[in-house]
């Protein structure tokens, strides 16, 4: 289930609430005492307490106000702090001590949203910039002990109580006042949470209604439209559909889609939560004929097409959202399932032409990302140089690729960019000749494939093997093609494997002998086991003495089965 805002979760209480009887309530609260643990017992008498009606007095928040102020000088002065050392669990160095400051913190953030609850909003805002202040003292050594990020030790949804603030402060602030006071703390306390804060956290971090909130959208809308779009392009979009809905939307998306081309999948999102598929349809049309070509968010909007076509078995609904989404983005994502559809569909040689077509414009343009981090709306599109590369093999066109390897060197294979361990793996698994001793070339083709892309944006290596089985079926090399390349091979990875090991670059002794081992597979299912088992002796025997290159050596073998 999706994260519930408060005033979302109020709601569905009360409405679950009402289902209930008198004496089903009574038995209800009965059943959850009888489960209660013991030490929770007073805890759970303690809300069923009339006491915990009444607003806190003014002692109260005096004494509250203070208590807050001694924990700030505490965590100052370093008072939880014991010691700072290396922790084997994160690999890094931090703070060790007394975390029970993470506790009380919890504890003044819920005293802090009841005071707003109460109505006490200017005391809740002062609270709440007084606990940021000492989470950020957390930032430097010397302060708050356990994680490294400070807000990860706390039970509390920091997320919500950045909100609540912000509630205040737009309560606290004067009508005139109210649009540049709330973006100035939203800009002051956005690196607190992330995503950032929008103005429906604001307003569903509590279930009553915040004052004159109609007035203020209108206000709001013109003080942002003052700013710099990539300050507050979420910001602007967000309100304008608070505003006005659907038809607001749709006509800011389409007055402004050289500026605010988000704007049509703010649209189309608001679309699919009404589930009118035909509307989407026609919104990711027009978006697509109407957002520059150059932006890349152009691609997200394509994608809709490509996912309609995908639910109604319109191929070429689908091939043409996969083509105008590599177009706008050339991805693996994308490319992967472009090719595999354009197989499917009889168009392979139409779709790579073109998709390669694109590319090279892309890198004929190079970089003009430079303000990508100012305004990343409006992102141009660009070509990654792994994704050039993967996409040349996977058209079939290796011996470019193979081009491209001459004057590379035997190190830097981490990065997509470098052509060799892709070429190297290919060659293996094409001289293999789909042979049985495939498990370390197999996981090689993982690592090659996947290299320099970050968790998450690995590439989905079946749908790889599936484009590359095609590709190797159309290749029929002679035997003295067959001879050059096996001999290449053979010259780079020992190449790779003194330049890993006679360096000494422990972290990658596995790479050595996986690469090692998969070319031991691919003389072995050329019918030459012998000379692939010799082939890792040569290199066990010429760094006999590196024990731990050796042992990946064994490991290797061991899932090869050689």
């Amino acid at each position: 289930m999706d994260h519930l805002s408060y005033k979302g979760f109020i709601d569905e209480v009360k409405q679950r609430l009402d289902h209930f009887s008198k004496e089903e309530l009574k038995t209800l609260v009965l059943e959850w005492a009888a489960v209660e643990a013991p030490s929770k017992r007073q805890d759970f008498l303690n809300k069923l307490g009339n006491d915990r009606q009444g607003k806190m007095s003014l002692m109260n928040i005096e004494a509250l106000l203070n208590e807050i102020e001694a924990f700030a000088e505490d965590v100052d002065e370093g008072v939880y702090v014991e010691g700072y050392g290396w922790d084997p669990d994160i690999l890094d160095e931090r703070d060790f001590g007394d975390e029970s400051w993470a506790q009380e913190m919890d504890g003044f953030f819920l005293e802090a949203r009841n005071l707003l609850r109460e109505g006490q909003s200017e005391i809740a805002e002062k609270i709440y910039r007084k606990l940021f202040d000492i989470l950020e003292m957390g930032e430097e050594p010397g302060h708050l002990p356990g994680d490294l990020d400070p807000s990860n030790m706390l039970e509390v949804d920091l997320r919500e109580h950045v909100a609540l603030f912000l509630r205040a402060v737009y309560i606290n602030a004067d009508s005139e006042e109210r649009p540049d006071l709330l973006y100035e703390s939203i800009q002051e306390y956005q690196y607190l949470v992330s995503p950032s804060i929008k103005l429906i956290d604001v307003k569903d971090a509590l279930d009553t209604t915040l004052p004159d909130f109609n007035g203020f959208l209108v206000n709001w809308i013109e003080f942002l439209k003052e700013k710099p779009s990539a300050h507050i392009s979420e910001l602007l979009r967000e309100a304008i559909f608070l505003q006005g809905g659907i038809p607001a939307i749709s006509e800011f998306a389409r007055a402004y889609a050289n500026k605010f081309p988000g704007a049509y999948m703010d649209w189309i999102t608001a679309l699919e939560m009404e589930g009118d598929t035909e509307a989407i349809l026609q919104a990711a049309t027009e978006g697509l004929s109407i957002i520059p070509s150059h932006y890349e968010v152009r691609a997200e909007v394509a994608e809709k097409l490509a996912t309609i076509g995908e639910e109604r078995g319109d191929h070429l609904l689908k091939l043409r959202g996969l083509r105008e989404s590599f177009y706008s983005k050339p991805s693996m994502k994308y490319l992967l399932d472009l090719y595999i559809l354009a197989e499917e569909e009889g168009c392979f040689d139409e779709i790579r032409d073109g998709a390669e077509k694109r590319m090279k414009e892309l890198k004929k343009k190079g970089s003009t990302n430079d303000y990508v981090y100012r305004d990343p709306e409006r992102k141009l599109s660009s070509i990654d140089e792994g994704v050039f590369i993967q996409a040349l093999l996977l058209g079939g066109r290796y011996e470019q690729v193979f081009e491209m390897c001459k004057g590379e060197g035997p190190l830097g294979w981490s990065s997509s960019a470098h052509p060799k361990p892709i070429m190297l793996i290919f060659l293996m698994d094409v001289l293999s000749k789909d042979g049985k001793y495939s498990s370390v070339l197999h996981d090689q083709w993982t690592y090659a494939v996947n290299r320099g892309y970050y968790s998450g944006q690995g590439t989905n290596v079946d749908k790889y093997i599936e484009i590359m089985n095609r590709v190797k079926s159309t290749i029929h090399l002679t035997e003295e093609q067959e001879d050059f390349y096996l001999e290449w091979c053979k010259k780079e990875t020992g190449r790779r494997v003194d330049a890993i090991v006679s360096n000494q670059y422990r972290g990658s002794y596995d790479k050595a002998a996986k690469m090692l081992v998969a070319m031991a597979e691919t003389l072995a299912n050329r019918g030459n086991k012998q000379d692939g088992l010799g082939f890792i002796e040569k290199y066990r025997g010429k760094y006999s003495r590196y024990s731990a290159f050796r042992r990946e050596i064994t490991n290797a073998v061991r899932v090869a089965e050689l």
